[in-house]
């Protein structure tokens, strides 16, 4: 009885025991391939059915942290890969969108509309991935090279050269498979046991718990991103929202008007070192490889206009020095500055968008408002400064001061001289607050006389005033001194 119970003991042991190995063989079965990225974000999953057709039977997983995540197969460089990429649905938040994409060399491959498939199952976005099971029918196993000289898998090879790429860290939608993306931020690559693969004609199995079987990881790159791309708009940002506008304010200001042309010189240098970035950053980008698009073109033009801003202001100086007068160059010169001002700032929200950055481009915006806010703020204060300035009335009111000089005051308003400030020598008159009222004729009660008894002789033949003194009346005071 003793040695039964042992014998049921060691047989429950033993099963407990083989559980898990059971479990692991589940998740990752024979007759497949599995990649895991190191992080966990990206997961594929392929089976070969040796039933003589082109058939490849897939798995792709990639986290929803993730923009994209792609598969290249056939190369382990972009140039001659074929690329299954995936992202996220725009229509509907719980479906992906399917890419595949043929890459020539460093650059963002091209979508490959010949490529059949049909999906299985499964696919979709569920806890925190996004998953897409298909079967490829048609140029999974071979597709156009393009010059490369690869362009296909070898399924008898023991180590098939793959790559494996991950978006940014953001969110990205679309139903548009051949729509715009981010450089990748993380890349490598690895090689597949194709002989391993090789069996069942059925979907491979990619779980939670799946890990990589059939596959080495050779080099992993993390970190990545555009560099060129973000000089192009650090310089150009910089330069339109700050340097143009400052110049445009130092011309005006007695004080700084010498730094303007060192400003904008400035300003030009690094326009024209982003320009060169932006050039170099766009054969990475199919959008911007052929150099057609409105952000382009539109920057082209601004420099342009800003190259003819550079020779309008130096023959506005030029003639300026001769004449002392304003020129035509510098009402041009006016003018142009605030078209390339308004060109550069439009084209900078263009190009946010352009990028598939446009949050940032709310950002240029919100500067702009700024720019335009500190702009009318400018305007104001320049009118209020050039206005003639206010001063304190005896009145309590505030009255204008002239530029020119003021007019002496009245005389009877004159308050320079006063009777108690008398230091020996006669005062000077000091004269009442109010002017002296108009003129006024005599009473007709004066006693002065009659000019026609002048005239009047005496008895002896004598004239009334020639011996006896004039009666003139009694004297008078001015009339403004009573």
């Amino acid at each position: 009885m003793l040695l039964k119970n042992l014998w049921r003991a060691a047989l429950t042991a033993a099963a407990f025991a083989a559980a898990p190995a059971r479990a692991d063989d589940s998740a990752n079965p024979t007759g497949q391939s599995t990649f895991i990225s190191p992080d966990g974000s990206l997961a594929f999953a392929f089976t070969v059915p040796d039933n003589g057709n082109t058939d490849i039977y897939f798995s792709l997983r990639v986290s929803t942290d993730r923009s994209w995540g792609a598969i290249g197969l056939g190369s382990n460089e972009m140039a001659g890969a074929l690329f299954l990429i995936l992202y996220r649905s725009d229509n509907n938040e719980n479906n992906v969108t399917f890419s595949p994409r043929l890459a020539y060399g460093n650059y963002e491959p091209k979508y490959y509309p010949d490529l059949k498939f049909q999906t299985f199952n499964g696919t979709g976005v569920k806890d925190g991935y996004m998953t897409f099971n298909a079967v490829c029918n048609e140029h999974c196993r071979s597709w156009p090279a393009g010059g490369t000289g690869k362009g296909y898998i070898d399924v008898s090879s023991p180590n098939q050269q793959a790559i494996y790429a991950l978006g940014p860290k953001e969110r990205f939608t679309s139903d548009d498979p051949n729509a715009g993306l981010k450089m990748h931020s993380e890349h490598g690559t690895f090689t597949i046991d194709m002989k391993r693969t090789q069996g069942r004609a059925d979907l491979p199995v990619l779980t939670m718990d799946s890990v990589s079987e059939g596959t080495t990881l050779n080099s992993r790159s993390t970190g990545n991103y555009d560099w060129k791309a973000a000089a192009h708009a650090s310089f150009m940002v910089f330069s339109f929202m700050f340097l143009i506008p400052l110049g445009s304010i130092l011309i005006r200001t007695e004080k700084w008007a010498k730094l303007h042309k060192f400003n904008q010189t400035f300003a030009l240098c690094l326009v024209l070192t982003g320009l060169a970035f932006g050039i170099l950053t766009s054969f990475n980008y199919r959008r911007s490889r052929g150099f057609h698009s409105l952000h382009q073109i539109l920057g082209f033009i601004t420099i342009f206009l800003m190259l003819n801003q550079v020779v309008l202001g130096v023959l506005h100086h030029l003639k300026w020095r001769k004449t002392q007068q304003a020129t035509r160059f510098g009402k041009i010169h006016v003018w142009n500055g605030r078209i390339v001002m308004i060109f550069g700032a439009a084209n900078g929200y263009i190009g946010f968008g352009y990028a598939l950055d446009r949050k940032y481009a709310l950002v240029v915006l919100g500067i702009v408002f700024l720019l335009v806010l500190c702009f009318l703020g400018y305007i104001i204060w320049a009118a209020k400064r050039n206005m003639p300035r206010r001063q304190q009335g005896p009145s309590g009111f505030e009255g204008l001061n002239h530029s020119y000089q003021q007019q002496q005051p009245q005389p009877w308003r004159n308050t320079a001289y006063s009777a108690g400030a008398y230091s020996g020598a006669a005062a000077a008159p000091v004269y009442p607050d109010h002017p002296p009222p108009g003129y006024e004729p005599p009473s007709s009660q004066s006693e002065l006389q009659n000019a026609a008894s002048w005239g009047a002789r005496t008895r002896d033949g004598r004239s009334s005033y020639e011996d006896e003194p004039l009666d003139l009346g009694s004297s008078q005071k001015p009339r403004e001194f009573t």
